[in-house]
């Protein structure tokens, strides 16, 4: 099992320029408070920016996590859907910059996120 079936995302929708993703809450995700650990938000973030980058690429490179800069803004209990938007701000030959809006099921803003992406050429198979 690897970190995205951990992370119990529910479902991504991509586009050229961004996407829209939700990731099913559980104790998984929770600090011992019981409130959603801020390192589950990233790591999702993170995850789902990944997939747009390697989406763009089309096989020709592969995006991997370079820079992550999280602002929480609210907490909630780790329970229910965890949305995410991103938009591509910036969609280079080197990199690509993700800003990446996290809101509960209500539409409460929970964490404004920025996750760059590194691109790396496939290599060609002989």
């Amino acid at each position: 099992m690897n970190l995205v079936d951990q992370l119990q995302i529910q479902y991504m929708n991509l586009t050229d320029t961004g996407f829209e993703s939700a990731m099913a809450l559980s104790s998984f995700h929770a600090q011992p408070f019981g409130y959603l650990n801020g390192g589950a938000t990233i790591a999702f973030c993170e995850a789902i920016a990944g997939m747009a980058s390697n989406r763009m690429g089309q096989g020709e490179y592969v995006g991997v996590g370079q820079t992550v800069t999280a602002q929480h803004l609210r907490p909630m209990k780790a329970e229910g859907l965890l949305k995410a938007t991103g938009t591509l701000l910036h969609g280079g030959n080197r990199n690509h910059v993700w800003e990446i809006k996290v809101t509960d099921e209500t539409g409460h803003l929970i964490s404004q996120v920025t996750v760059v992406n590194a691109l790396i050429r496939m290599a060609k198979e002989a």
